[in-house]
């Protein structure tokens, strides 16, 4: 998130129940301490997501972590898509293409 050009969003119903004030803000810069916060409860209470806009280029790549454990990735190519999938391969997971 931290190197490329990113914006942070909840989506609105997570913003209107839980997080008012973050409302139609971009989140990049609040700390990762507290986007982890926002993003534990959400996964916690099942509640929501928070959307990542990630900038290469001219393209835009969307992160979206939803409810539960899913996270899911919208438009990767190239340098973004091979950061994306040594990290996820570096956790232990597993990364899967969906047409």
């Amino acid at each position: 998130m931290y190197q490329h050009e990113s914006y942070v969003y909840l989506d609105e119903a997570v913003a209107n129940a839980l997080y008012p004030d973050l409302k139609n803000k971009n989140l990049r810069n609040i700390g990762l301490e507290r986007l982890g916060e926002i993003i534990d409860t959400m996964v916690i209470d099942n509640y929501g997501s928070l959307n990542i806009l990630l900038k290469q280029e001219n393209d835009f790549s969307l992160m979206r972590i939803e409810d539960g454990f899913s996270t899911i990735f919208f438009n990767l190519k190239g340098q973004l898509q091979e950061e994306v999938e040594s990290l996820v391969e570096h956790q232990g997971l597993y990364f899967k293409e969906i047409d």
